[in-house]
């Protein structure tokens, strides 16, 4: 029986006129293990290697058109997401998130990695700080910080990033543990 879990491959695209042969067969990346959508479209080779000697992947430049993207819900009411890229074993990661009008995240908490977030559309505001995002501006929140909780505005929609895991434990606004990733 086939294994339906594994990653689909890609075939390896043409190679450019500009572009030596030897160095399109040699430029992937160095096996890795990361997700989101982008990689999930973009492996091109399969590696040895990884935890528990799962394959690992090799990658070349990647391009994602994110309007192409579906919004995911989580289990938290009004927050959504597109998961561009993640590594799985630093767990490090970028994703678009929207929060609707009235929604956030509803307590304080903290963050086991830095969390970046760069707004794209909205005002996405941190309680009891006042302080906040609109279109334009950058957050940095250091690994371990206390903030929240957090209410859109409007309809927000931010680029975060997040330097290694999410959280220390899985908070109890999240029914989910892929919630958190």
């Amino acid at each position: 029986m086939a294994d339906t879990t594994a990653p689909v491959l890609v075939p390896t695209p043409p190679r450019p006129a500009s572009v030596p042969e030897q160095e399109w067969a040699e430029n992937l990346s160095e096996p890795a293990n990361y997700g989101g959508e982008g990689p999930d479209r973009s492996r091109e080779q399969a590696a040895p290697g990884g935890p528990e000697s799962e394959a690992l992947y090799r990658f070349r430049e990647i391009l994602l058109d994110t309007g192409d993207l579906e919004w995911a819900d989580k289990t938290l009411a009004g927050l959504s997401h597109k998961a561009l890229w993640r590594d799985e074993e630093s767990g490090a990661s970028i994703s678009l998130v929207r929060f609707a009008k009235g929604s956030g995240i509803p307590s304080r908490h903290s963050h086991a990695s830095n969390q970046f977030m760069f707004c794209l559309k909205g005002r996405y505001t941190y309680e009891p700080t006042g302080l906040t995002l609109t279109e334009g501006s950058f957050y940095w929140n250091p690994k371990g910080s206390l903030h929240g909780p957090t209410v859109a505005e409007e309809e927000s929609i931010l680029l975060e990033v997040y330097d290694g895991p999410h959280y220390p434990t899985q908070p109890d606004w999240y029914s989910s543990p892929d919630d958190t990733r």
